[in-house]
């Protein structure tokens, strides 16, 4: 009995939390003249996508990680995601080995942006690497293209951890 009322306020939290959301998109919508069909289907599928592969108590800890680190942070963190995925995509196709120095560093700096983004949660951190292995795409990248350079990225990563 204790198990199923656990289960059922788990799914009651879930919906409350789905209901705030469906509230902010609603006020989008009505605050903006338009909003693109597009822009809206892809915010619930991206809502469904974060209920998939996060606890629902990671959830609030992601959002308080985003309340922490403030929208400006956010935006400069999605300016340099780019830069540094065509920094390592460039070694790549040079042929760079993982361990190398400069591969290195870009694995550092790949490290810091997703210790940034988890607060350093594991949890959280596997659920990230979780959701990159098994959608096709996120926030309309197309992860799939993507895998190869997180595999050289793994690589440097453990590369580096040997170092420290």
């Amino acid at each position: 009995m204790e198990m199923h009322l656990d289960r059922l306020r788990q799914q009651i939290d879930a919906q409350r939390r789905l209901c705030g959301r469906l509230e902010a998109i609603a006020a989008r919508l009505r605050a903006a003249e338009t909003v693109s069909v597009e822009e809206l289907l892809q915010t619930i599928e991206d809502m469904n996508m974060f209920e998939k592969y996060y606890t629902p108590e990671q959830l609030e800890q992601l959002k308080a990680r985003k309340e922490q680190v403030g929208e400006e942070r956010i935006r400069q963190v999605q300016e340099e995601w780019p830069r540094l995925q065509a920094e390592v995509k460039a070694e790549m196709d040079k042929g760079s080995d993982p361990a190398s120095a400069p591969v290195q560093a870009l694995a550092r700096r790949w490290m810091a942006l997703i210790q940034e983004f988890t607060g350093g949660d594991p949890g959280i951190e596997k659920s990230l690497r979780t959701m990159y292995q098994q959608e096709h795409t996120i926030h309309g990248m197309d992860v799939g293209a993507m895998r190869p350079m997180m595999e050289y990225m793994e690589k440097a990563i453990t590369a580096v951890r040997k170092t420290e």
